[in-house]
């Protein structure tokens, strides 16, 4: 062990990414991203919706809503400057039961508070007037016009081509394991001494907790902060290269305690997603495709657009992601001064909206931190 990093990121998902990226922007020098993988973002990054979030049903007064509203306006001035896909295409929340409605009203006053103002009430004559596919049964909706769609792939590879223009570091293949901090000296080596820092930051996703035991073994009196507990979700992709679109816009279900639901929406590519499902598990890394899962997918499509099955759409293929879910409803990020050490932890499927605010966040962390942090700049 030679070099001595100002900084080590844990974690090369699209969180971790964001982090880079942006210390790197504000001057930080010898940063270095450690990836468990042999490529980037193939954690709970590579399973996202890839829709962009304006935050309007974000629990209020929370980081996660917070960072969320920030991360948005981040990314729409960021698609400005460089050529990332984006497509503004919003969203309908529908009330098909009068139970829903009630919650609706809910979701309405929680867009409020979370200072999405430019949500709509529509009636379902309006509804159906801008999306005829849908079935016929609806009682009222929501329209949120910010949410937009991106390409998830391309989003957290350009944040990893721009961190290594600007001189970041970054090495695959690294399960970080094991580590010990030198109160004296105030560094941090990692993996029985193949790596020296000056400040960790935890961005591990899946493995978040196991990577916070490190942090947890130099502590006498310390804890874990949270738990993973992993959650799986698949979609199902269609595709016409005849049919126009039968949905112009993401459509929502109302939302339960346990899930978002499952939500039908254009990706950038003119096809037609349906999902995620949502399903705790114990195992981080394997998600397989279920065909099962695809069966009650086409079946909740087809529910929603009764024409579905008669319009020239073929199935395609259908992808699954693991989200870092944990006994938590907030984003558990947290800065530790004696340690030298940075939590950031329970991301969940906000993570790609929120990832430019929580990069900012963080650095801004560093900065509360002792002077030998302000000093790395």
């Amino acid at each position: 062990m030679s070099v001595v990093y100002d900084i080590i990121i844990i974690g090369g998902g699209i969180v971790g990414l964001g982090v880079f990226r942006q210390l790197l922007l504000n001057g930080y020098k010898n940063v270095l991203l450690l990836e468990k993988s042999s490529q980037i973002i193939t954690g709970a990054s590579s399973g996202n919706s890839g829709i962009l979030h304006t935050g309007f049903d974000t629990l209020p007064q929370t980081l996660e809503s917070k960072l969320v509203k920030r991360g948005y306006e981040l990314y729409q001035s960021f698609a400005q400057d460089i050529p990332l896909p984006i497509k503004k295409i919003g969203a309908y929340i529908i009330a098909w039961k009068s139970e829903e409605l009630e919650i609706l009203k809910q979701i309405l006053d929680t867009a409020h508070e979370n200072d999405v103002t430019d949500i709509e009430e529509i009636s379902p004559t309006v509804l159906y007037k801008r999306q005829p596919h849908l079935r016929a049964d609806a009682l009222h909706a929501l329209y949120i016009p910010g949410e937009c769609i991106v390409d998830p792939l391309t989003l957290p590879l350009i944040l990893y081509i721009q961190g290594k223009l600007l001189g970041g570091q970054v090495q695959m293949n690294v399960d970080v394991t094991n580590g010990k901090y030198d109160s004296e000296t105030n560094y941090w080596t990692l993996n029985d001494g193949q790596f020296k820092t000056r400040l960790v930051i935890n961005c591990a996703g899946l493995y978040g907790d196991y990577v916070e035991q490190i942090r947890i073994s130099q502590q006498t009196l310390s804890t874990s902060i949270f738990t993973i507990q992993p959650r799986m979700g698949q979609f199902s992709v269609y595709s016409s290269l005849t049919t126009p679109l039968p949905i112009e816009s993401i459509i929502l279900p109302i939302p339960t305690k346990f899930t978002k639901g499952i939500i039908a929406y254009p990706n950038l590519f003119n096809q037609i997603i349906i999902g995620p499902t949502a399903e705790t598990q114990q195992d981080r890394s394997q998600a397989p495709v279920k065909s099962n899962i695809n069966n009650i997918l086409y079946n909740r499509i087809v529910e929603l657009i009764p024409t579905f099955s008669t319009l020239n759409y073929q199935y395609v293929g259908s992808y699954t992601g693991i989200r870092p879910a944990t006994e938590y409803a907030d984003y558990q990020i947290q800065s530790y001064n004696d340690l030298q050490w940075i939590c950031c932890g329970g991301i969940r499927s906000t993570g790609l909206t929120s990832s430019l605010a929580i990069g900012e966040y963080i650095s801004d962390k560093i900065n509360e931190m002792t002077p030998i942090k302000r000093e790395l700049v």
